[in-house]
């Protein structure tokens, strides 16, 4: 079974960026913004609790003192638990981004950071991604509470984007009832396309009948779907698969 249908088939039946060089990534200035921003933490799960403690009364301070910005943190559900939390912000454009690290609070809250959970951080890792709206089907209002997350590490030169636009063309034109998100971020190991596939809760991992293989190989052929998969596949290195809660205590969501 090629790496894009097992993956697919594991996400539809159930984040640094810079100067990514494939086609789809060239409209980073686009309307809607289309660049996020997360930051990982590691610590030592010993500390957990007061890691946590600390988490949650800073992210009630940045709210209070007027951080604007929305940010939704979100920890592992399968893998290694009570060590890695992750906090992101999407969507902005670099102007805006400039004006946000302009602003005068950020002093009180790195101080509060640095006084309150910074302590007990062992490791942080600062990522920016590019957002592929045009390719995503993510309507408002959809809940993520759960993300289903598959990271593809892709070839060096990839040129994926067109592939990730057939597939999610085909997928619009099928009606099929999930919604999805592409993302791309490049770090010192390469570049990573992440399909993220949101849920409200674990019921929302039942797959819809009929099944994505049977509505593609009815819209398109069997052979042409599996041309299609192929095609993908050639551009992927590796993958892995993980499952994030969201920690609404720990997030940054102001009332819309």
């Amino acid at each position: 079974m090629n790496k894009r249908f097992y993956t697919l088939c594991l996400l539809l039946a159930v984040i640094p960026f810079v100067l990514l060089t494939t086609q789809t990534a060239t409209a980073a200035d686009e309307k809607p913004p289309a660049m996020a921003e997360m930051w990982h933490f590691k610590i030592d799960p010993a500390d957990q609790k007061n890691f946590e403690a600390t988490l949650a009364a800073h992210a009630k301070f940045r709210k209070e003192k007027g951080d604007p910005r929305n940010w939704a943190a979100y920890t592992p559900h399968t893998g290694v638990i009570g060590r890695d939390y992750y906090v992101r912000h999407c969507c902005f454009k670099w102007s805006d981004h400039q004006k946000y690290n302009e602003l005068k609070v950020h002093e009180e809250l790195g101080s509060d950071w640095a006084n309150g959970p910074g302590k007990y951080v062992k490791k942080s890792r600062h990522f920016y991604s590019w957002v592929d709206h045009e390719n995503n089907n993510w309507p408002e209002g959809t809940k993520a509470n759960l993300l289903r997350l598959t990271h593809h590490k892709l070839k060096p030169n990839s040129d994926i984007g067109p592939v990730v636009k057939e597939i999610s063309d085909l997928a619009k034109k099928m009606g099929w009832k999930r919604a999805w998100g592409w993302s791309y971020e490049r770090n010192m190991d390469g570049v990573y396309l992440t399909l993220a596939m949101p849920s409200k809760n674990f019921a929302g991992f039942e797959a819809p009948k009929p099944g994505f293989e049977e509505m593609a190989a009815k819209e398109i052929g069997k052979d042409e779907l599996k041309d299609l998969f192929s095609r993908f596949d050639e551009h992927v290195e590796s993958l892995s698969f993980q499952i994030m809660k969201l920690r609404p205590e720990f997030s940054v969501i102001h009332d819309k």
